[in-house]
């Protein structure tokens, strides 16, 4: 009885440390050298493999700034901090032809092709946003300009939750392993 006393408490906290909202998942994904990589390492997009560990995410940019499309979307350029500049630019070097995929919130977006090495310390979302994935990317990141970027919050996600399409077939590596797909 006296143990139950002291997990009690300790399921209560960790039951409540859970209840805490999670950052909006935003990452970069660099593409994986060949499909041979295998389903542990590879996710695909649109016929190509990119590594699944992410190359940046939330936590590697200090600001974002959005900007309006001619569809009505927004696109985001966000900054990297300092301490990883480098990081991008030896990443992206010797990568010419290959890709850079943003994802947000589980959504793949339009990948970047490395036609040079990106030495500005700045990542790009060309469209395909809008203000609930603002509003939530205020949440980890500072927008550069905040009063431009709260009026273009909203509170709730208009974008219908995706499903897989009806004549998906799940890709396999050559141990007969599922390869993650992203839509």
């Amino acid at each position: 009885m006296s143990l139950f006393r002291y997990l009690l408490p300790l399921a209560a906290i960790v039951t409540l440390s859970n209840c805490q909202q999670q950052p909006y998942p935003v990452y970069w994904l660099e593409q994986a050298d060949s499909a041979q990589a295998g389903a542990t390492f590879t996710i695909m997009y649109r016929g190509r493999p990119y590594v699944r560990q992410p190359l940046f995410s939330q936590k590697h940019f200090e600001k974002y700034k959005s900007f309006l499309n001619d569809d009505g979307s927004y696109g985001v350029v966000l900054y990297l901090k300092k301490e990883y500049r480098n990081r991008l630019y030896y990443s992206t070097m010797n990568k010419n032809g290959m890709y850079l995929l943003p994802v947000v919130n589980g959504l793949a977006f339009s990948p970047i092709n490395l036609d040079v090495p990106i030495n500005n310390g700045q990542l790009v979302i060309w469209g395909g946003l809008n203000g609930y994935d603002l509003k939530r990317l205020a949440d980890t990141i500072e927008p550069a300009d905040p009063e431009m970027e709260k009026k273009r919050f909203k509170d709730t996600d208009p974008r219908p939750k995706r499903e897989l399409p009806k004549d998906h077939r799940a890709q396999k590596d050559e141990s007969g392993r599922t390869i993650p797909e992203l839509f």
